[in-house]
């Protein structure tokens, strides 16, 4: 087809090429990265990708409009040629097929290029200075001006504006590196900014700047890593100013420091900050003759507000560095030996300590025997986990050379050490010194409790009592209004006597329930080991079944085929323990399908349904959903349900229970109904107070406390839903609903 305007005729075909607006660039610095801080961050990782050490961010006049912003490093800067094909290109790919840094071999955490977007996000101008040595071995220097706001506007061709630069030779002493300075900033900063931008630099940086993250493999090819530091300069609020791993580490509870002396007797030292002891423990009778020299730093977290008040980051701040850079790192000869103290390696136990697979940390010398039976309680579950733990081990191939079985040697493929004697000392060494901050964790946390009790605040009544004395001593009140406040007053005091009498009972119960708690931890343990006894045995009855007497054969079968049974009822109760234990049920809400929920609340107690003759019908829809929520919330709401319902049909003449569902128009409806002893109306409600139990004692399902129906309401009440008896036919004699209304 031929276009025709007038007598002028258009070509039929020919090639179109794209064009880019100059806008472009403020629209992609705006989506990619909005927030101003992560955009100063960018810059910042561009430093590090660069090699370099050490980088400075300096804000000035950033309180009023046109500030400007400095961020400078010591790295390898850029060549003219380095800015003219990569920086200057849009999308490049350069960090993609050069993944790695060239001088510490660092992998380079950029890809998409939003360095130059992050310039354009801050500021108006920009101004890129660049010192980096060419490859012929000369220094350059690259002044590079880009006037974001007069020159790259909307409408224009981006790749028709010039862009002027400067460049000329430089002493070959001239220090390497870039300084971009951001002028007439486009946004005012006040200190929650600084706060934000101080949060979100302090998660780039390791608390340890020594902390090597090269590659294993490919250290011969590349110098040590000094590591990185980053130092944050705001005179407009000086007290956010300084290196921000400093920082970090100045939050901790106690700095710990372990070496071995010469005669390879270990040292310890502990700085406590919040009650700025500084404790020795040279544990006489051990010895780490392999380990002479052998030294460590740890700093210990704990993460409570109270702890972190003076900081500038929060408690969740501190928990994710805690998830991403804690551990103990091991360094041989000065380079990280990995995995060691990387997220999951738990080569010291500690977590393996916090999750109750095992006891103590360590069997206890005597020193610390005593001073642990001077604390009430078990200290060392205190024991810090690998997330609450920063620190490093200095180690040396040469230096702790032994013989082959005993020194320290590294595995062929440069990755862990290989577990011999030596590596159990060292092991132990730093294990011994953790321990020992244990055991002051506890005494010191001891301590502050026994504080707190000795500053006892005044009673709810007590508080009126001081009320009514001021009453009574009032002039400016008439007679009649005295006596009507401290009738109100009165009133008000019984109520209060009343409550205080209610959760002291509640409390006592409470405490119970906590070391029952305690206690199905460790039957969970034991019968784990039972499961795999029976499993054993019953492997080992397999075996024998060839040399079994024909005749005998079918009884033997029946033996096994018993045990068979047994196992699996008993690995459905230690299943049902795991989960309701395990951390996963309790980390997020999440849309259940019900029907399967009930069955595993109630497979456990199959065997008891069995031996009583209970019938139970689970008719919950297959496809019925729950809204978001704690699978351990409702698995502990059916459970409780269903227990009481057992132990309301046992030894009926009949024994039914039946759970239904639906979903209705203010959310999702289950009913439990059984066949056992009913309610009466006019005690519905009362059942749900504290220690109001209507069960009898079973010797199974336990004697009921009277919290059950308390517990299931309340944890149905954080969902905006509640618990409830209402009426039912024959043969049912009572049916309690729930309701989880939509969107949990």
């Amino acid at each position: 087809m031929v276009k025709v305007q007038g007598s002028e005729r258009q070509p039929e075909s020919g090639s179109l090429q794209f064009e880019i607006d100059a806008g472009l660039l403020f629209q992609l610095g705006e989506q990619l990265v909005a927030r101003r801080s992560i955009a100063l961050a960018e810059l910042v990782k561009n430093a590090y990708d660069a090699d370099a050490t050490k980088v400075t961010v300096l804000l000035e006049n950033v309180t009023h409009p046109y500030g400007t912003i400095i961020v400078e490093d010591n790295g390898t800067g850029m060549t003219f040629e380095q800015v003219r094909d990569h920086w200057m290109r849009i999308a490049t790919d350069d960090k993609v097929r050069n993944p790695i840094s060239p001088v510490y071999g660092r992998p380079r955490t950029g890809a998409k290029g939003i360095g130059r977007f992050a310039a354009r996000r801050l500021a108006n101008k920009l101004i890129l200075h660049s010192v980096a040595r060419r490859d012929d071995g000369i220094k350059e220097k690259i002044v590079v001006e880009f006037d974001w706001k007069e020159r790259f506007k909307p409408g224009q061709t981006l790749t028709e504006i010039p862009v002027t630069y400067e460049r000329k030779i430089v002493d070959n002493s001239a220090p390497t590196g870039v300084m971009l300075y951001l002028e007439d900033a486009r946004d005012v900063w006040d200190e929650e900014d600084i706060i934000e931008l101080q949060r979100d630099l302090l998660s780039l940086v390791t608390p340890f700047p020594q902390d090597s993250v090269r590659p294993p493999k490919a250290r011969k090819r590349y110098r040590s890593d000094p590591g990185f530091s980053m130092r944050l300069e705001v005179p407009e609020f000086p007290k956010y100013e300084g290196e921000l791993g400093d920082q970090f580490l100045a939050a901790a509870w106690g700095k710990l420091r372990g070496y071995i002396d010469k005669k390879g007797t270990p040292r310890y030292h502990l700085d406590i900050r919040m009650t700025e002891e500084s404790l020795d423990f040279v544990p006489e009778e051990e010895r780490f003759e392999d380990l002479i020299g052998a030294r460590f730093r740890i700093h210990f977290f704990v993460y409570k507000s109270d702890y972190l008040r003076d900081f500038d980051f929060g408690v969740r701040d501190a928990q994710r560095m805690g998830r991403e850079q804690g551990g103990v790192r091991i360094y041989l000869d000065g380079f990280r030996v990995f995995p060691f103290g990387d997220p999951g390696d738990d080569w010291l136990k500690l977590d393996e300590v916090r999750a109750g697979r095992t006891g103590r940390l360590i069997i206890p010398p005597e020193e610390l025997q005593l001073a642990e039976d001077r604390i009430l309680g078990r200290p060392w579950l205190l024991t810090p986990g690998n997330n609450q733990v920063f620190g490093i081990v200095a180690i040396s191939q040469h230096q702790h050379r032994g013989t082959r079985d005993r020194g320290i040697q590294i595995n062929v493929s440069r990755e862990r050490l290989v577990e011999n004697e030596a590596f159990y000392q060292l092991r132990h060494f730093v294990q011994l010194g953790i321990y020992w901050m244990t055991i002051q964790y506890a005494r010191v946390t001891a301590e502050e409790r026994a504080a707190r009790k000795k500053i006892r605040r005044p009673s709810v009544p007590e508080i009126i009592d001081q009320a009514q004395d001021v009453i009574r001593a009032s002039e400016e009140l008439v007679p009649e209004s005295q006596r009507e406040i401290l009738h109100v007053l009165d009133y008000a005091k019984e109520r209060a006597q009343a409550e205080e009498e209610e959760h002291i009972s509640e409390l006592a119960m409470l405490r119970v329930l906590a070391t029952t708690g305690t206690m199905i931890n460790m039957m969970n343990h034991q019968l784990r080991a039972v499961v795999d006894g029976i499993r054993a045995i019953q492997t080992d009855l397999s075996e024998l079944r060839p040399h079994v007497m024909s005749k005998a054969r079918d009884k033997f079968d029946e033996i096994v085929r018993r045990i068979r049974d047994w196992r699996e009822m008993v690995t459905r109760q230690v299943s049902q323990l795991g989960f309701i234990l395990g951390p996963d049920t309790r980390v997020r809400r999440r849309r259940l399908a019900l029907r399967e929920v009930m069955e595993n609340v109630t497979n456990p107690l199959s065997l008891y349904m069995r031996d009583f003759g209970i019938e139970l019908r689970n008719e919950v829809p297959a496809n019925l959903r729950t809204p978001p929520v704690f699978e351990a919330e409702l698995h502990a709401v059916l459970l409780s349900l269903f227990s009481n319902a057992l132990k309301a049909v046992r030894d009926k003449e009949v024994s039914k229970i039946t759970v239904k569902a639906s979903e209705q128009d203010d959310g999702l409806h289950i009913f439990m109904l059984d066949t056992g002893v009913g309610i009466e109306p006019e005690r519905r409600e009362e059942v749900f107070k504290p220690f109001v139990t209507t069960s009898t004692p079973d010797l199974i399902l336990g004697v009921g406390t009277g919290l059950g129906l308390k517990v299931v309401r309340d944890i149905l009440e954080t969902y905006g839903g509640t618990a409830r008896f209402i009426d039912v036919e024959e043969p049912w004699k009572t049916c309690i609903e729930i309701i989880l209304p939509r969107g949990g």
